[in-house]
């Protein structure tokens, strides 16, 4: 074979080569690109049935990510290179660029996994963090409050937020705190504004967002000018309201607030002791211990110096002694009136029947006979 005819011969043997290989390549990458569409695919068909994640705690091999508020692109590749998420953070942010994700990241506590691609890994970062749901019932204190979140799993500085609540100076942005009465003896000044309710939070939340987030809701129940209106005509302040509010929330049911609320009412009016055994076991509760059915002498003893003590003191506390809900702040702002309820201007007494009611009298020997009744199903009086 002549030399022209072997060099004719291996040229389209690599032609040929060249061809196959390209074919090949294509195919793989053909195949891979569908693979990966594919995957992206269902993804998005995940979120769209499920509205979260598919890459949990559970979820094995999976990273915790935190990404702060107002990461930009940069450090958001360099967070993800840092855990060995991604292998080049010029192409993560070329990719995120083109597909139009600049901007679009959410902060917060995100979960991947080495085995997602840039797309996938862009596509989580774009939707909510994972939260955390925690439900607060009426009347638990802020002491309470600050227990379920840590119990939940939110990490947070104690000391810190305590200072927030004391000296709330950073939150006066809210009308309601800045009208918050300072007392000597009123140690958690946000307490009796942190609304009762359902709350999602993101672990990577701080001190300040969290009670920010109570504040929010707060701020969007209590922006009635009816309230203030009422609280006016009755002779309150909203902090005087929701200081009343707190004691009746721990006083008795729903359907039963308006007319607990009437009741101190009458003795404010009178300057009559509220004697309400629930400030006792606010007291109690600051100092660590469990509440009572019925107030002891020894805590009317031991607490007869401090102003929360409503059988020593006359008036309110100097705050609220927990966090009301809307029963009963309204139940003080629309107290019972001689149409609701017959002679309500002249109940002074209740005590609690042991059915988890309470029955009213106004005399004082009305309200013994009350008390000697019902004493022996184990139930306290007011």
């Amino acid at each position: 074979m002549s030399s022209k005819v072997f060099k004719t011969i291996l040229f389209f043997v690599l032609i040929l080569s060249f061809v196959f290989i390209a074919f090949v390549g294509f195919i793989n990458g053909y195949d891979y690109v569908k693979s990966q569409n594919e995957r992206m695919s269902n993804l998005q068909e995940y979120y769209l049935e499920n509205d979260t994640s598919p890459i949990t705690p559970e979820t094995a091999d999976a990273l915790e990510i935190e990404i702060p508020r107002a990461a930009s692109v940069d450090d958001i590749a360099k967070i993800l290179k840092k855990n060995d998420l991604i292998n080049n953070e010029f192409a993560f942010k070329i990719l995120s660029k083109l597909n139009g994700f600049d901007g679009e990241y959410q902060s917060g506590t995100h979960y991947l996994t080495k085995e997602l691609n840039y797309d996938e890994i862009m596509y989580i970062l774009t939707h909510a963090s994972e939260s955390i749901m925690i439900t607060f019932p009426e009347g638990l204190t802020y002491k309470q409050i600050q227990a379920k979140l840590i119990d939940a799993g939110l990490n947070i500085d104690i000391d810190y937020m305590d200072e927030l609540v004391q000296r709330p100076n950073i939150f006066i942005d809210y009308s309601f705190v800045k009208n918050i009465t300072v007392h000597e003896e009123r140690e958690w000044l946000l307490q009796g504004y942190l609304w009762p309710d359902t709350y999602s939070f993101d672990s990577s939340m701080d001190e300040e967002d969290i009670l920010r987030t109570f504040l929010n809701n707060t701020a969007n129940k209590l922006n009635n000018d009816e309230y203030q209106q009422r609280a006016d005509d009755i002779g309150l302040t909203m902090d005087e309201v929701i200081t009343l509010a707190s004691i009746v929330q721990a006083e008795g049911t729903n359907t039963e607030m308006y007319k607990i609320s009437k009741v101190f009412l009458n003795r404010l009016d009178i300057d009559m002791p509220l004697a309400s055994c629930a400030t006792i076991n606010y007291l109690r509760l600051e100092n660590g211990e469990e509440p009572v059915f019925w107030v002891m002498q020894s805590d009317l003893d031991r607490f007869q110096d401090n102003p929360y003590d409503t059988y020593s003191f006359i008036g309110l506390p100097p705050g609220p002694i927990n966090n009301p809900g809307i029963a009963a702040i309204e139940g003080v702002l629309w107290p019972a009136t001689e149409r609701t309820w017959d002679n309500a201007s002249n109940y002074y007494y209740f005590c609690a029947d042991g059915q988890g009611n309470n029955v009213f009298a106004q005399t004082e020997d009305e309200h013994q006979e009350n008390v000697d009744y019902y004493s022996g199903i184990n139930q306290g009086d007011e």
